[in-house]
């Protein structure tokens, strides 16, 4: 309540509540995106990226710059954007790369958190490697602390590992897998 001069005592105005509902809405709208940009992440970015979007990429797609792709989790991005420790021609491979970070929008999000999904992969789960004008191929074999292989995935918690099947080359127009 309050006091009018001219009314006497009045009913309280309602606009200290209207910046008290303003305040609890944007509250929630922010928090609101904070968890559908967590459920963004943890779907591999459905329902804005097709799941199977990293898999056609891979299929249809000649090896042109340095990339890595990996179907399973949805992760395709340049090889710029992440540590690669060795030469897939000569010696063993080492991809490091960040299993959470932050950002604003979903893709922005799911770039800084590239290897998130790490531990979904399962044996058998393939990797792609495009390195100077050629795709070599990798397959999980197992998640271990430490490795010894051809091709390791580390974040600061998790490791896969992933053994050489051999490279992708382009006759007449399609891909075709040519084992060690």
């Amino acid at each position: 309540m309050k006091y009018h001069h001219q009314k006497g005592i009045v009913e309280r105005d309602k606009k200290g509540h209207k910046k008290l509902w303003l305040g609890f809405f944007m509250v929630f709208a922010i928090v609101s995106y904070g968890g559908f940009l967590f459920a963004v992440l943890n779907l591999n970015g459905w329902p804005l990226t097709d799941v199977a979007s990293t898999a056609r990429v891979v299929k249809t797609t000649k090896p042109t710059s340095n990339k890595i792709f990996i179907p399973a989790i949805n992760v395709q991005t340049n090889t710029d954007s992440i540590k690669l420790e060795g030469d897939p021609s000569y010696s063993d491979v080492v991809v490091s790369g960040p299993s959470l970070g932050f950002g604003i929008t979903p893709q922005s999000l799911r770039q800084a958190s590239l290897f998130y999904s790490i531990d979904q992969l399962r044996n058998g789960d393939e990797v792609f490697l495009d390195n100077q004008g050629t795709r070599y191929v990798y397959e999980v074999s197992q998640k271990v602390s430490k490795d010894d292989s051809k091709l390791t995935i580390k974040t600061s918690n998790k490791t896969v590992v992933a053994k050489t099947v051999g490279t992708i080359v382009w006759n007449d127009g399609s891909p075709v897998l040519e084992t060690f």
